[in-house]
């Protein structure tokens, strides 16, 4: 994961610091991330003790994640979702995911799963930000080999997205762990259809064809 996949989006960040500079000052923060963790770290912590801003914070966990301060990192982002405003559901639910995903990358998929649980509780079903937080939590389903949850987490995304490559690649992979292997073709068939350029398509649809020619899922690596 990238530490642009862990920005906020702007609109999110003007709802809670609503000042003339935040947006620029956050961008600056985390423009100096991918060069300089540890100076990003200590702009974002010296901002947030002048002003208490959430910003501030976020920039200096996402510099945690830079340095690969991984469960560090999560439990910021944990802490900065708890201390928001119950009414700003998208953004509690938006910290919670980054603190999932930054346990997927500490290999921590329990914690991971509970932190997505989490962001789909606070969202209340809002389907605008639903499905990618349930393609987040397959994952951590999958990372335990609970592929059956895995499975019905990327149908529950489906149906809100039905056209999604990356849900149905990952859903093939699920259903061809459990040995329904034309299902999983099925899925694969549709993600290369929809991206055919996509080396990670070709490569389940693949894994799922050598998987039903021996009758025996194709470990992942």
């Amino acid at each position: 994961m990238t530490i642009a996949a862990l920005i906020l989006p702007l609109a999110l960040l003007q709802a809670v610091d609503p000042s003339a500079d935040t947006p620029t000052r956050f961008q600056q923060c985390v423009a100096l991330i991918e060069s300089h963790p540890d100076r990003a770290y200590e702009e974002g912590m010296a901002w947030a003790a002048e002003t208490h801003s959430l910003s501030g914070y976020r920039c200096a966990a996402m510099a945690l994640v830079a340095e690969h301060r991984y469960d560090e990192a999560a439990r910021r982002f944990q802490s900065l979702a708890t201390a928001v405003s119950p009414d700003l559901t998208g953004l509690r639910a938006e910290l919670l995911s980054q603190a999932g995903n930054t346990f997927l990358l500490d290999h921590n998929p329990s914690s991971a799963r509970s932190a997505f649980t989490l962001a789909i509780t606070t969202l209340h079903g809002d389907r605008q930000q639903l499905p990618d937080v349930l393609i987040d939590r397959s994952r951590a389903y999958a990372l335990e080999s609970d592929y059956r949850h895995a499975e019905e987490d990327l149908s529950s995304s489906l149906d809100i997205r039905p056209n999604d490559p990356l849900a149905l690649r990952l859903r093939a992979s699920a259903r061809m762990q459990q040995s329904s292997f034309d299902l999983a073709e099925a899925d694969a068939q549709a993600a290369v259809r929809l991206e055919p350029r996509n080396v990670d398509n070709l490569l389940v649809l693949g894994n799922v064809r050598e998987s039903k020619r021996t009758g025996s899922p194709v470990q992942a690596p």
